[in-house]
């Protein structure tokens, strides 16, 4: 059943890569940012501000990439596992249409539409947030 999950990725790949590798960037910027704030705090000589102001506008730029890092990972990310939960939706459809008439005469189908709908969600969010464990904080 695992590996059917993992295959559900592969029409995606591209997008998982993408979150994955925003992920992991944004995960080691965000671990290296209290070091450089360490380093310019600890390391820069008094007095000289055209420097101190050039490592200013350093961590200045590293949170922005960050930022950008993070949009991509909320957006992009996101999209990847709606993406996958359409596809799972699609194949569950497909499923539930070829049962016959005699299982749904026994099936409480409120309640089967209702879970099939939450289940999917929440392995939709999965999908998405799964390749972000690496990088998380």
């Amino acid at each position: 059943m695992l590996i059917d999950f993992f295959f559900l990725y592969r029409p995606f790949l591209g997008l998982f890569w993408l979150d994955l590798d925003c992920a992991v960037i944004s995960g080691l910027l965000e671990r290296a940012f209290p070091l450089a704030v360490t380093l310019f705090i600890d390391q820069l000589p008094q007095g000289d501000w055209r420097l101190t102001a050039a490592a200013a506008c350093g961590l200045l730029v590293l949170y922005a990439v960050n930022a950008g890092l993070l949009t991509v990972v909320i957006y992009w990310g996101h999209k990847l596992g709606i993406n996958i939960e359409t596809a799972m939706r699609e194949r569950a459809f497909d499923h539930l249409t070829r049962l016959s008439w005699r299982w749904y005469d026994r099936a409480r189908t409120g309640k089967l539409v209702a879970r099939v709908i939450r289940d999917l969600e929440e392995i939709g969010e999965l999908a998405h947030h799964g390749p972000e464990v690496p990088s998380s904080r």
